[in-house]
């Protein structure tokens, strides 16, 4: 949460690309103690490092991915995040089946070391420096030649038109597009940003921590002896609604799946209790996996959505932990 909450400021004083390639050192730091250390208050110093490059990461990589993309492929791009999300909490899953030694939870611990050797290794020379931010630092030759290598030279003045803010702006809004801060408390944009804080408190209080927490007493009450196997199944239908999602948020719009998804919970919500109390094993499983699958994956995008272009890059961090 701390890392998210910072790296809206960070990135915007020192540029998306850089923010990320410097945030490293602190998955390096938080793997490297975590992995070397015996005592839990050492370890626990560790979890906190790589806590906060957790946050950075994911509020910078959608303000990034959020800026590189063409509105029309916002979404479907913006989803990319969420799988991957959901793919490193497959992995570890996995892992536990082949680090059951003594020590293969350090190997567990530390490899952050390589993902971000991998990343300071390939980013300067793949990765680009995000337009928007460009734009905003009046670097404005630079910001033509990122657009010309992701979208081709013919399209620069396309992707001018989705970035830079409109030449009319009134001077109120002028002033709220130098201070995206104090402007999302305005009248103009108090509304909107409540209401995304809302959304993405309903998906955070929705429960589905502990559906994850207890999956694997679940499936033990079930008859799966081994909990990790538990762990591993809703860990694994937990990917797959990501890669339909942006299609169906296409054909019958964000709201609509989003309420669509937090009434799923609910009756999916009602489904297990009743389950437990009946100690009907079966149906508590269906009732869990059916929870996982309808959990909302569009709040993220939906904030995004809601948030204009100047201050869209200080709303991004905010919906992006769960806990």
């Amino acid at each position: 949460m701390v890392g998210s909450l910072l790296c809206g400021y960070f990135s915007d004083l020192m540029g998306r690309k850089k923010l990320l390639f410097f945030n490293c050192f602190f998955m390096i730091g938080g793997a490297v103690i975590q992995a070397s250390v015996s005592n839990i208050w050492p370890f626990a110093v560790g979890r906190a490092v790589a806590g906060i490059a957790s946050g950075a990461a994911t509020g910078t990589i959608g303000a990034y991915v959020n800026e590189l993309s063409p509105p029309h492929l916002r979404s479907h791009l913006g989803l990319g995040l969420q799988i991957s999300t959901t793919i490193g909490i497959l992995v570890p899953a996995i892992c536990f089946f082949f680090a059951d030694s003594g020590d293969g939870w350090r190997y567990m611990a530390g490899f952050p070391v390589v993902l971000a050797g991998i990343y300071m290794l390939l980013s300067p020379s793949l990765a680009v420096e995000s337009p928007a931010w460009l734009l905003m630092k009046n670097r404005r030759e630079e910001a033509k030649q990122v657009i010309t290598r992701l979208y081709g030279e013919e399209h620069v003045q396309t992707a001018l038109a989705w970035l830079e803010p409109k030449k009319q702006l009134s001077e109120a809004e002028a002033g709220f597009s130098s201070e995206p801060v104090e402007s999302i408390w305005s009248p103009k944009y108090r509304m909107q940003f409540l209401g995304a804080l809302l959304l993405s408190c309903t998906q955070q209080l929705s429960g589905i921590n502990a559906v994850f927490y207890y999956s694997g007493n679940i499936f033990s009450d079930a008859g799966i002896s081994d909990s990790r196997v538990g762990t591993l199944i809703i860990d694994f239908i937990n990917i797959w609604p990501a890669f339909f999602t942006g299609v169906l948020s296409s054909r019958f719009g964000n709201r609509n799946m989003i309420l669509w998804g937090i009434a799923g919970m609910v009756v999916m919500s009602i489904g297990m209790t009743v389950a437990f109390l009946a100690d009907v094993s079966a149906l508590s499983i269906v009732f869990t996996a059916l929870y996982v699958i309808v959990f909302g994956r569009l709040v993220h995008l939906h904030w995004c959505q809601l948030a204009v272009q100047p201050h869209r890059r200080c709303w991004l961090p905010v919906p992006g932990r769960r806990v």
